[in-house]
């Protein structure tokens, strides 16, 4: 092949094709990807942090894929046996996947948990007995940071169970305590009202708490139950504020909470 009156050789301009198009293939199934799974777009089935973490994996691999493959498609153009190096690459994967086979089912537990929406990044989770908030998910492993700060490494083959307390409302369960002196009534009466105050100075409620009533009669006191619905993964923080709330209410109309007491009687 001839360009201005130049003598171009054939696998030189073959190997200039397949780049071309290698890039081009590259970049048409990128914008696919960038489609399907755009993070600033609703999805009716991932929310914008699973999308970003998809986009990415994907455009990895389709870069892997097609670049693999021009690879081999310009060993060719030179005249290299590319049928026995794909068979010799077969074997050595197979005997690559008996010796990593833990790896390998890491890697597909994580492609599980991308796709099947387990969790994400910002998710309070409970995984194997650990309770923490999502750090980074990864093929390999997931980490998890506790309230403390420890760090958590799971090698994701060991994911055997998980709540996630981030896909949906979670319950804020409050208990509160009054002596055996108190009128009952009037205690759920001060905390019926206490509790209907609390969306407008707790936002993180999602509606207002309910008191259920007596929930324990213990040796020293009587406790009721309040629960309210919140926030994902918020109840910790709500729970504290409504038992401020509670206390102040019941101190405001002198109802006294119990302490441990010793009663001592004298025999004469």
């Amino acid at each position: 092949m001839k360009i201005f009156g130049i003598c171009i050789a054939k696998e030189i301009y073959m190997s200039v094709i397949i780049i071309i198009v290698a890039f081009l293939v590259e970049r048409f199934l990128k914008l696919l990807i960038n489609g399907a799974f755009n993070p600033n777009k609703k999805h009716h089935k991932f929310d914008s942090r699973k999308l970003s973490t998809i986009n990415s994996f994907l455009s990895n691999i389709v870069k892997y894929a097609i670049w693999c493959i021009a690879l081999l498609a310009l060993l060719s153009n030179f005249g290299i046996n590319t049928a026995a190096l794909i068979t010799g690459l077969g074997v050595v994967s197979l005997v690559i996947g008996l010796a990593f086979q833990d790896i390998l089912k890491d890697i597909l537990v994580g492609t599980s948990i991308l796709f099947e929406n387990w969790f994400a990044v910002g998710d309070l989770v409970k995984i194997n007995e650990f309770m923490g908030t999502v750090i980074s998910v990864g093929l390999k492993s997931t980490r998890l940071q506790a309230y403390t700060g420890e760090i958590k490494i799971i090698s994701n083959r060991n994911i055997s169970e998980v709540i996630n307390y981030s896909l949906d409302k979670t319950l804020a369960v409050v208990d509160v305590a009054v002596s055996y002196e108190s009128k009952l009534d009037k205690v759920e009466k001060v905390l019926q009202i206490a509790a209907a105050t609390l969306t407008e100075k707790i936002p993180l409620l999602t509606e207002e708490p309910q008191v259920l009533g007596v929930q324990e009669l213990q040796d020293s006191q009587v406790v009721f139950r309040i629960v309210g619905k919140c926030k994902p993964a918020q109840h910790f923080e709500v729970e504290r504020k409504m038992r401020k709330e509670f206390k102040n209410a019941l101190d405001k109309n002198g109802i006294k909470i119990p302490y441990p007491q010793i009663e001592v009687h004298n025999e004469k």
